[in-house]
């Protein structure tokens, strides 16, 4: 049986609070947690190529959308262009893949996708050490991905 969601972690390892959703995905693995993963260095259409197949995903990214460092954002695709500040941020990039995704693919795509956006505090410095704000905020996000992956790993029917 092939696993029935992926985690998407997007980011860029070098750039300090860039690479939060890398590094959420790299602590997942670490951890064991019963689910695809995937890391991508940009929003383009390399997202859609590692949802699609999956009934479930998560994609975490690092946003700056001036809110306090550290804050973590659940969002829809919908919130990503009806949203003014997310639309003025890089993230219509990922809801730009994603619709397309689901125009072009509408059968493999993903029934469910959750979007997990973490904000920044500095994304200009090349250190593969995060803010404390996000640091923290990985941690949190870790955490809630993996109750939610349990969950729905436990949720699913043996034999399907």
């Amino acid at each position: 049986m092939s696993e029935k969601c992926v985690v998407v972690g997007i980011g860029n390892p070098y750039l300090q609070d860039d690479r939060a959703g890398v590094v959420v995905v790299e602590k997942l693995e670490e951890q064991g947690v019963p689910c695809n993963t995937e890391i991508v260095y940009t929003v383009g259409f390399e997202v859609m190529d590692k949802v699609k197949g999956y009934d479930r995903a998560i994609i975490v990214d690092a946003c700056m959308l001036g809110n306090e460092p550290g804050s973590i954002l659940e969002v829809t695709m919908d919130d990503i262009f009806t949203t003014s500040s997310l639309v003025n941020s890089h993230a219509i990039t990922l809801g730009t893949t994603l619709k397309t995704g689901y125009l072009c693919f509408q059968e493999e795509m993903p029934k469910e996708i959750q979007i997990v956006l973490i904000e920044v505090k500095d994304i200009k410095e090349f250190t593969q050490v995060m803010s404390p704000e996000v640091d923290k905020a990985v941690e949190v996000v870790v955490d809630r991905i993996k109750s939610l992956v349990c969950h729905w790993h436990t949720a699913i029917p043996s034999g399907s």
